[in-house]
């Protein structure tokens, strides 16, 4: 191009040059922006998702996290070759975005750990191709003297979407609760709106350093290139090298965000549903904290400020170390996290595209994001790793430990970058390179006035884009957020018909009165308590559903008690019960605690919904477990919490969670422990269990006094233990994964671990109650109008014999012995 060519084009003129540079900054900033959202929507759910929902134990959790985050890093190296080769950095970068925005609409019809994965694979790979050519047409388009302040901006830009992203995913889970599919949807409607701003307003660039590219790859004037070529010219730059053990250095304490929340949410009690919150907050601070980070690093140097956020993740660490965190953590950690990535990524960033030639930015740029996620995923993975071995203090205080002493090295190697860059320099090139680099007379001009262009912002002089492309932008923003109010109003209307059809069976009259089976409630209630009875909840619909009634034990069909107690779930031993019941409206449940005449004597209440109660043999102490999201019990999508009661003295004991377990001698730590059909033994302290994580189901056994509990087996779900207390009585899981879940009740051993299924072929999800030694009843559900929810059945406990009718139209049937008078 002749030289007055290149005068007009690059703008003589330093005013007419600086608005198309600083619009494509911009334009990439809101791409960043729009296609975070999207992707923050997923991931702020992510860390909950694959522990409660999937399963995933923290060293699975760490170590997807890790791999994924490699993926990435490979992927960008490969695609920063290739842009490197082409010099089509918009291209390269929209063919990221683009498998980004269909691994979205991928996880709509992923229901398993494995497509899951593969699909969240898919988008770090996405992400992977787009950042090397992003972030060198990124550096190719900021303003002379300015390139990390432009960096900083880009990632306020990105941390934007980071920020709203986490809100819009929380919206639209409160429109339609449970709803992932709503979630994945508008997260892949969003991101084409993202792609279609790269599409039609962001410009291609390339340095004018490097000769056109013939189609063979090949400069003019010179022979074909290798692909990996570039590589061997970064490696012989010795401050690339010393940045590259600088950044592994920097990087191996760096554990990902998503576990120190998890280790946040198991020190602190971080409510589930407050949990993406924490994403939200960490997004505001790097938004705050991103462009004065960059600027700060343009004026004192980048190492210094690397160095700073070093001490800033370091603090993470100690904070979560802090005996007994409270609200001051929950909030310290977001506000740390965030000032460690505003003074880190963009930051190091703008650091490599000053220190490599232009033409290999992209492979420079790809190849310290190989470095940085190889060190953290190493650093997410080992800590999941010692978590689990160690428990969460050890993990956090070794990570801490790594981080001073990481963080002492890496000083060293930096201490060149702790000047500030001369301003020709913040643009890509060393002086000597000024005549051929991309940086134009005008660009050289400004970088030498330096300070004086420092004020005047980098959209000075923006000229937006008009005709044709702002009407298809406009048109693509319409179809995309329509589709987003369309699918959120649908699925919110299925939700709320759902919740609708569960309460009407709850409360509304039976569909065909007289229909349904008929029970006398002729008896006398002080009658049957004299004498062996069964207490049982009325399973018909209509204004007597959920009370508790009285049942001679001789005759359990005949004729019943009314009582004024009205239960979900109800057990009586020795003199005291438990009737636990919930309020849906509310989501929370109450505990009333009732003697051997039916009189309440306390009353608690209790987060959650209602799920199971059982009383000790001797009376004294009680258990009970809710659902405390309120999430169905049948699609494995729930968690739970079980409270120890002592019933003398009308008061919670402990909490099951908080209870030591092991396995084989070892402690395991866990953070996705769910626990609940507790059944006692006949002292009163031992206690067996159902302890949930990842994708299994262990019976434990635990004692009230060392609040301790070890596991024995696994697939045994809701035992009940039998009177001699040599055998439990438990449901099988016959199905797993996204489907939902049916059982089979089994009778297993204690002894000799001998385990038989018994007799009963239907699903059956209750916890059994042993009506004698021999004998286990249980509630199996109806379907169809006039008939009652439940009726309760009694099988053998040995395999043999047949299922047989117990109580009608009952449920949570308690086998009552009154107390002996005198």
């Amino acid at each position: 191009m002749p030289e007055s060519a290149r005068g007009r084009k690059g703008g003589v003129d330093a005013g007419a040059a600086a608005p198309a540079v600083s619009s494509n900054v911009l334009f990439l900033g809101l791409t960043s922006l729009v296609t975070d959202l999207s992707a923050e929507m997923v991931a702020s759910v992510l860390p909950l998702y694959l522990t409660v929902r999937l399963g995933f134990s923290v060293l699975q959790f760490g170590a997807a996290d890790g791999l994924l985050q490699v993926v990435a890093a490979v992927a960008a190296l490969s695609g920063a070759l290739l842009a490197d080769r082409w010099r089509r950095y918009r291209e390269a970068a929209g063919a990221g975005y683009a498998l980004s925005a269909a691994s979205r609409l991928g996880l709509l019809g992923a229901h398993g750990w494995l497509p899951v994965l593969a699909w969240l694979g898919a988008d770090r790979l996405g992400k992977g191709i787009r950042t090397g050519p992003r972030d060198a047409l990124l550096s190719l388009s900021a303003p002379p003297g300015r390139l990390t302040e432009a960096f900083g901006l880009h990632r306020a830009f990105d941390t934007g979407g980071a920020l709203l992203g986490p809100l819009l995913a929380v919206a639209l889970l409160g429109v339609a609760p449970g709803s992932y599919s709503t979630v994945f949807t508008a997260a892949f409607l969003i991101a084409v709106v993202g792609l279609a701003v790269l599409a039609l307003f962001v410009e291609n660039r390339r340095p004018t350093d490097a000769a056109p590219m013939g189609p063979a790859g090949e400069s003019a004037g010179e022979g074909p290139r290798r692909l990996w070529t570039p590589l061997g010219e970064l490696w012989a730059n010795r401050a690339l090298r010393r940045l590259l053990a600088a950044a592994a250095l920097l990087s191996l304490p760096a554990v990902s965000d998503s576990l120190l929340f998890l280790a946040l949410r198991h020190q602190a009690g971080v409510d589930s549903r407050l949990f993406p919150s924490l994403f939200v907050a960490e997004s505001l601070v790097y938004l705050l904290f991103a462009v004065p980070m960059g600027r700060l690093a343009d004026r004192v140097g980048a190492g210094r400020v690397l160095l700073g956020g070093q001490v800033a993740l370091g603090c993470c660490f100690a904070v979560l170390l802090a005996p007994a965190p409270h609200g001051w953590s929950v909030l310290a950690l977001p506000v740390l996290l965030g000032l460690y990535f505003a003074a880190s990524d963009g930051v190091i960033a703008a650091l490599t595209s000053q220190t490599v030639p232009a033409s290999a930015r992209t492979t420079g740029l790809a190849l310290v994001g190989v470095v940085l996620a190889a060190g953290r995923g190493t650093a997410t993975l080992g800590f999941g790793a010692v978590w689990t071995r160690a428990g969460p203090g050890a993990a956090l205080a070794d990570a801490l430990v790594l981080t001073l002493v990481s963080g002492t090295f890496a000083a060293v190697l930096l201490r060149s970058s702790r000047r500030p860059a001369p301003a020709i320099a913040a643009s890509g090139v060393s002086a000597p390179e000024v005549s051929t680099a991309e940086v134009s007379t005008a660009e050289v001009a400004a970088a030498a006035r330096g300070t004086r262009s420092r004020g005047r912002g980098l959209g000075r002089g923006l000229r937006w884009p008009s005709g044709p492309r702002v009407g298809a932008f406009a048109v693509v923003v319409a179809v995309c957020l329509t589709g987003v109010v369309a699918v959120s109003v649908r699925d919110g209307r299925r939700e709320a018909a759902a919740v609708r059809a569960s309460t009407a069976r709850r409360t509304e009259p039976a569909a065909s009165p007289g229909a349904a089976r008929s029970v006398p409630m002729t008896a006398s209630l002080p009658a049957l308590l004299a004498r062996p009875h069964l207490l049982v909840l009325d399973a018909a619909e209509g204004a007597g559903f959920g009370r508790v009634e009285a049942v001679d034990v001789r005759d359990p069909a005949g004729p019943r008690a009314p009582t004024s107690l009205t239960c979900d779930r109800v057990d009586q031993q020795a003199g005291r019960g438990i009737c636990l019941r919930d309020d849906r409206a509310s989501a929370r449940a109450g505990v009333a605690v009732f003697d051997d005449r039916l009189r309440v004597l306390f009353r608690l209440p209790i987060a959650g919904l209602a799920s199971r109660t059982r009383v000790a043999p001797d009376g004294r102490i009680g258990a009970v477990t809710t659902f405390v999201a309120g999430d169905a019990y049948n699609i494995d999508t729930f968690s739970t919490r079980t409270l120890l009661i002592d019933l003398t003295a009308g008061r919670i004991v402990a909490d099951l969670e908080d209870f030591a377990m092991s396995r084989a001698g070892r402690r395991m730590h866990a953070i996705d422990e769910n626990l609940w059909g507790v059944t006692f033994a006949a002292d009163s302290d031992t206690f067996y269990a159902t302890l949930h994580t990842g994708d299994h189901y262990y019976l434990i056994r635990g004692h009230v006094r060392d609040r301790r509990a070890e596991i024995l087996r696994d697939g045994v779900e809701c035992p009940s233990l039998s009177p001699a207390g040599d055998r439990i009585a438990y449901k099988s899981r016959r199905s797993h994964g996204f489907a939902p879940a049916t059982w089979r009740l089994h009778v297993l051993d204690l002894a000799t671990g001998a385990d038989r299924p018994l007799a009963e072929t239907r699903n059956v999800d209750d916890q059994a109650a042993w009506t004698d030694n021999d004998h286990v009843s249980y509630a199996v559900a109806n379907t169809g109008p006039g008939r009652p929810l439940a009726d309760t059945w009694t099988v053998p406990a040995d395999g043999t014999g047949r299922p047989r009718l117990l109580v009608p139209s009952a449920q949570s049937v308690v086998t009552v012995a009154p107390p002996a008078s005198g």
